[in-house]
């Protein structure tokens, strides 16, 4: 097995991994997603399913965005059991922008542009969750962002870094902010 096939075979395994901790974790009531990070993630992943199956996009596309279209339908509708937010006046701001988001991500005719406007509409469905994660570090889980930012380094380090490797970038750095945010107090106090 080549080494670009063996992260590709690892960054998999983490892609699923990380959601399932997440699960497990919201099922045991450890950890309480943000409703409408949740709401607009799914929906947004949801869209991208649609699209890849619509455009005829090959097996392993098909395959991995019905994974992560799955992944996302269940933690979010797990949010509503276990969640926090999601009816305040800046998650529905939020959700506004990350659908000017996609809508930038589905009219472009370019594909990096597409990639940046999937990056802001990710943003903005984050938000809620930073700020939530701010004020109530222990509603997270450590691991999914952990397994997922893994995920996002082994894929992006499987290839030649290139425009189109900043959403891979954007996921990483992301998760580390998210993990920096659980563990802030922690770093505080041993400062």
């Amino acid at each position: 097995m080549s080494l670009q096939a063996l992260l590709l075979t690892l960054s998999a395994i983490f892609v699923v991994v990380g959601p399932i901790t997440y699960i497990v974790s919201i099922a045991k009531g450890q950890t309480r997603p943000h409703r409408m990070t949740r709401f607009i993630l799914a929906f947004v992943l949801t869209l991208n399913f649609v699209s890849i199956v619509a455009a005829g996009g090959n097996f392993g596309a098909q395959i991995f965005a019905g994974i992560t279209f799955l992944q996302a339908l269940v933690v979010f509708v797990m949010s509503l059991w276990r969640g926090i937010g999601g009816s305040s006046t800046f998650d529905w701001v939020c959700f506004v922008v990350a659908v000017g988001g996609i809508i930038g991500w589905k009219v472009t005719g370019n594909p990096l542009f597409g990639v940046w406007f999937a990056i802001l509409a990710d943003i903005a469905a984050y938000l809620p969750a930073i700020i939530k994660t701010y004020h109530k570090p222990k509603t997270e889980s450590p691991w999914y962002y952990a397994f997922s930012g893994l995920a996002a380094l082994l894929s992006l380090i499987a290839y030649k870094v290139d425009a189109s490797s900043i959403f891979q970038i954007y996921i990483v750095i992301c998760c580390i902010f998210m993990i920096g945010l659980i563990y802030r107090k922690e770093m505080y106090k041993k400062i």
